[in-house]
């Protein structure tokens, strides 16, 4: 009966056995229940403790945990938390104050699930704390405890490491051995102090790299401060092969400004924990002239080979310092397959990203890591598959283009004798340029039969591509050989590359078809002037006259922009025909009046060509600029726009985008000239001067890029060759 304040029962005894009590209901709590309060619980505790620690031997009763938060944790542990292959976590929230005792469920979880097992529990809220009714689990099974996951950030929780051989980049030495196997304590948490106070994320070659026999690497990425910690694998590196293997688990934890790692013991003193270092400083150089795209490989007199590189960072320190990012010729640089990068370099802001490599003429590819340094990129590198795989090095092809000069080429010659007629079969695939003309190939098909002097005229069937552009493919026409129909369409086709050089185009050819030449543009004598050149803005005169006997009438005057813009065209509005049609003003001249007018006249079969070129916005005085080290250079320019531009809208930087500050650099007033005072290697590179202006209403953005260099690396070059 409920008497208010108490209970009182009505009982029997007569027929209870010996063994039987009769049990009384407290406050658990305010009873005195068992207390657990080892560290191998908490949930930061990783990798199984020693000794058997699961709870299997737990007796069935109610518990309180007096360490870490006091409570067990609501989310997932990572395997082997709390000491245990299979942590234990309270799978729905905690009781509130007043809910009484009530049933919750612990699950158990392992590296592929957060729930393998699980049983109810109780709990309750005692206000200050919890207690629960916990029961024995299986063999492999633990209650976690929940503590914070910035503990082991604390300077008290992890163990400082600065030992100098750890270095990425040290040699290992057999005769001074280190031993990780006896210097960590396996599940202590302990932080890099030296270096980048990281672990390397590559692999790295073996007995040969980090002080360490089989140098060990994180083989992912660092979390993030949003990612905290995050379960990982270190592997050591056994092969110079060997990517991914020989590998184990830890944890690694994000403090902000620095790294924790949770390590394992090794298996051997051969298995050491390396370090990353600085490798825009301390990177390995590459500087063999073989590994130019432009030079070809000749079997049997190259001994080029990238076999046996040793993993790790490089700086190409030749050509461009960069590989190329479009695809070589194969039988280049150095070997039958040069490398390639595909996709675009990384900014200074993006750090150490991967990329992937392929081999030229081959399917073969290779991951890589390239890192922006600011003025120049490293690339972490390991041992290509044989010896006819190579890095190669970018290079300005513009330099090495063999001179193609003959007059013969001009796409107005026609050749009058079939047994005189030339032909470029045979020559090679290679770099080329035109020295004759425009220094151009011709962009329209020629007329006449043997026109170029050839039986087969090839002429270029696109644009030819602006500076920026870079190398870009480009299809070139080949024509048959017809004395009538003679614009038909092309016989065959050759994919060859293009690059503008800024004053003539670089062309890679590779002439297969008997009896064909590549024709260039060339100028005729009845417009003067035959070649106009203009700056931005200025007025160009073209003025024509017509040397023939014939009458016509100024009518039947065409001119056209080629290719197929008829003049008058509200696209070139700033064009103005003269009546009798044989003057040209071109008021205002930009970029879309550059180009090849054509004049034709039906009744007298008459048909001119007018080039018009742009002096470039901004024009060096030198392209390139080789200097002794420790003497001054002084780069000019011109700046071809009328009226002048406000020398405040023309800016100079170092290439990529650094701004010029310090001593070392002095612009002029009207900054068309730079000063480099005593130049050493840290100076030189590409320096970019850019110019804004409008012309018509139109804004402009214009550059030019000037190399200087050291005179000592022409020296080396000679004594290389």
């Amino acid at each position: 009966k409920n008497c208010g304040d108490f209970v009182v029962y009505n009982m029997n005894f007569n027929w209870w056995s010996d063994r039987w009590g009769l049990c009384v209901d407290m406050d658990v709590c305010r009873a005195d229940v068992e207390e657990l309060d080892q560290d191998h619980r908490l949930q930061n505790f990783w990798g199984e403790a020693s000794g058997n620690t699961a709870d299997n031997g737990l007796r069935r009763g109610w518990y309180r945990f007096t360490n870490g938060f006091e409570k067990m944790p609501e989310r997932c542990p990572v395997a082997f938390s709390c000491g245990a292959q299979r942590p234990g976590y309270l799978s729905q929230p905690h009781p509130e104050i007043g809910e009484g005792i009530v049933e919750r469920n612990v699950c158990f979880g392992d590296a592929n699930s957060c729930c393998v097992t699980s049983r109810e529990v109780l709990v309750k809220n005692c206000g200050t704390h919890f207690v629960y009714r916990l029961y024995p689990t299986a063999g492999n099974e633990k209650y976690c405890v929940e503590e914070s996951n910035t503990n082991m950030c604390n300077a008290n929780a992890y163990t400082e490491l600065d030992d100098e051989w750890r270095g990425e980049n040290q040699e290992y030495d057999n005769a001074d051995r280190h031993d990780d196997n006896a210097m960590v304590t396996q599940g202590n948490w302990y932080r890099f102090m030296n270096y980048q106070g990281r672990m390397p994320v590559t692999s790295m070659t073996p007995q040969g790299s980090c002080g360490a026999y089989y140098p060990g690497y994180l083989n992912s990425e660092h979390p993030t401060r949003q990612e905290g910690i995050i379960r990982t694998t270190v592997c050591w590196s056994t092969s110079a092969t060997n990517d991914g293997q020989a590998c184990r688990w830890v944890r690694v934890r994000n403090c902000g400004s620095y790294y924790v790692y949770q390590l394992i013991k090794p298996a051997s003193w051969q298995y050491g924990y390396c370090v990353a270092q600085d490798n825009c400083r301390e990177a390995r150089t590459l500087s063999d002239r073989w590994r130019l795209v432009v030079n070809p490989f000749v079997s049997g007199q190259s001994t080029a080979a990238d076999q046996s590189t040793k993993k790790g960072w490089y700086q190409m320190t030749i050509g461009h310092g960069t590989m190329p990012l479009y695809e070589p010729d194969t039988n280049y640089g150095g070997q039958a397959y040069p490398s390639w990068m595909r996709g675009e370099l990384p900014g200074v802001e993006d750090g150490e990203v991967p990329r992937i490599i392929q081999f030229a003429g081959t399917t073969r590819q290779m991951e890589i890591r390239v890192k922006n340094c600011g003025e120049h990129y490293v690339y972490w590198l390991s041992p290509t598959p044989s010896a006819q795989y190579v890095y190669s090095i970018d290079t300005d092809i513009c330099l090495h283009a063999h001179h193609l000069a003959e007059e013969w080429r001009n796409m107005f010659y026609v050749e009058e004798i079939e047994d005189d007629l030339h032909s470029d079969t045979g020559k090679g695939k290679d770099w080329y340029r035109f020295t004759t003309g425009f220094q151009m190939m011709a962009e329209s098909p020629p007329g006449p039969q043997y026109s170029c002097g050839t039986r087969h005229p090839a002429y270029l069937n696109q644009a030819h591509p602006d500076v920026e552009d870079g190398v870009v493919p480009r299809e070139v026409c080949i024509k048959q050989d017809e004395s009538e129909n003679i614009y038909q369409a092309c016989m065959d086709t050759e994919n060859i590359r293009v690059k503008n050089c800024g004053d003539y185009y670089a062309y890679q050819l590779n002439p297969t078809v008997t009896d064909m030449a590549y024709c260039v543009y060339n100028r005729k004598t009845s417009c003067e002037p035959k070649v106009v050149h203009a700056k931005y803005g200025e007025l160009a005169v073209v003025n024509c006259t017509l040397n023939s006997e014939k009458d016509f009438d100024s009518s039947e005057v065409e001119w056209t922009k080629l290719n197929d813009v008829t003049l008058p065209d509200d696209s070139l509005s700033n064009i103005e025909i003269s009546d009798d049609s044989l003057l040209l003003n071109i008021n205002n001249i930009a970029d879309q009046n550059a180009g090849v007018y054509a004049m034709y006249i039906p009744s007298t079969s008459t048909s001119e060509l007018v080039e018009v070129i742009l002096y470039s916005a901004v024009e060096a005085e030198q392209k390139y600029y080789i200097v002794r080290e420790g003497e001054d250079v002084t780069i000019g320019t011109t700046i071809n726009v009328v009226p002048a531009p406000d020398p405040d809208s023309i800016t100079w930087v170092k290439v990529p985008n650094r701004e010029l500050s310090g001593d070392k650099y002095d612009l002029a007033e009207d900054k068309t000239s730079l000063t480099i005072s005593g130049v050493t290697a840290r100076e030189t590179g590409t320096y970019r001067v850019s110019v804004q202006f409008e012309v018509d209403g139109r804004q402009y953005n214009k550059h030019t890029d000037v190399i200087v260099q050291l005179e000592e690396e022409e020296e080396e070059e000679a004594a290389s060759i």
